[in-house]
């Protein structure tokens, strides 16, 4: 599996390597999602080992995490950002870039579908209903992975009072000092924040917390509560009774599934 894993870094590698003319913001946009690219796929790997997937399984698990993202590469060259409501659905040109290219050599097409599937499936606010059980394993999966390495960086950047401030992750908000009521009614009702919502910083704070509706499974669960993802992005938040009640909220749903 080392080896096949080896060959598709290489092709993705290359297919990044080929975009010529960045600047110097989007060659450190481009570094930002390769790692996290590659990061999404250890992650896709570790969850479908401690899920005792078989090793094919496993691998299509790490393809689909490895190219994920790989439409953000076309979208910053062409529309200078990572906005899909400026710009294009990041998955579906992604889905295009992977169609047009040669990025499987030992896939048969039933196995490239899953994977244009999964990637279809990775962005988007909930899943299809007209799926097959292996579909829904694998769109679920990569959700779980692409979410947990985001919380990563998010908290690692919360965490830190010295960072400097990171657009592409406060999308250019105010801060905001309450939660928008629409955004408060979402989450409390044990709904995922929808995007269109968000006015301010502290509303994509809540839509991260609001994640733990869209975890699927234990592996992804114990993660989360191993690297105390909720609690360093509460900790950032300011302290009022909706803020402590979302977080009381979203707190004892993940306990209960943790547990369960």
């Amino acid at each position: 599996m080392e080896e096949k894993t080896g060959l598709a870094i290489k092709k993705f590698n290359d297919y990044i390597d080929s975009f010529t003319g960045l600047s110097e913001e989007q060659l450190t946009n481009f570094e930002i999602k390769k790692n996290h690219s590659l990061r999404v796929a250890d992650l896709a790997l570790l969850l479908a080992k401690n899920m005792e997937l078989n090793e094919t399984e496993a691998q299509l698990a790490y393809l689909i995490g490895l190219f994920h993202d790989i439409g953000r590469f076309r979208q910053l060259k062409e529309y200078n950002t990572f906005n899909d409501a400026k710009s294009v659905d990041h998955a579906e040109l992604g889905i295009e870039v992977l169609q047009q290219g040669d990025f499987f050599n030992d896939l048969d097409e039933g196995q490239e579908e899953l994977i244009f599937l999964a990637i279809g499936q990775h962005n988007k606010l909930g899943l299809t209903k007209d799926m097959t059980d292996k579909e829904r394993l694998f769109a679920k999966l990569i959700r779980d992975a692409d979410k947990l390495d985001i919380l990563r960086v998010i908290t690692d950047y919360y965490s830190n009072p010295k960072a400097t401030p990171n657009h592409t992750l406060t999308w250019e908000m105010p801060k905001g000092v309450s939660v928008s009521k629409d955004v408060s009614k979402q989450i409390l009702k044990g709904a995922l924040v929808a995007k269109e919502s968000i006015t301010n910083e502290l509303d994509i704070k809540v839509m991260q917390l609001s994640w733990v509706y869209d975890l699927n499974y234990r592996p992804s669960f114990e993660l989360m509560m191993e690297k105390r993802y909720l609690e360093k992005i509460y900790n950032s938040m300011p302290k009022n009774d909706t803020v402590i009640e979302i977080y009381r909220k979203v707190k004892v749903f993940v306990e209960n599934k943790f547990i369960a």
